[in-house]
């Protein structure tokens, strides 16, 4: 099939297939992660499966006075932030390799030049 088709339209496909690519490896480590921050937990009592995409000072605390956390609490929180943190990016990753991913296949419908190899 790529024997049909001229360099300018081979080197097109070869880069779709690439975002194509990136797209389903964030698109899997986005899951990954999802499933992983719902397995994890770090003993506040505010979380739970519904709020895995929240950081942990997005809670508002319940009592009026402030009592100091126990240091491991305070590092798993720091470490289940990070990993939202991660989540967040991924899915901003996703927004921009889904848009480029709609760019290329929108450029082939509309660009006459492509021919389909039938």
């Amino acid at each position: 099939m790529l024997g049909l088709l001229n360099k300018g339209q081979q080197t097109y496909l070869n880069r779709m297939l690439i975002v194509t690519l990136i797209l389903l490896f964030l698109i899997f480590t986005c899951k990954f992660l999802v499933n992983y921050i719902k397995k994890i937990r770090t003993g506040d009592p505010n979380e739970s499966n519904l709020t895995y995409w929240m950081f942990s000072y997005d809670f508002k605390p319940t009592n009026k006075e402030w009592i100091p956390e126990d240091k491991t609490l305070l590092q798993r929180k720091r470490n289940r932030n990070a990993l939202v943190f991660v989540l967040y990016i991924n899915a901003f990753l996703i927004f921009l390799t889904f848009n480029s991913f709609i760019a290329h296949l929108l450029d082939i419908i509309v660009n006459r030049q492509f021919t389909y190899p039938v």
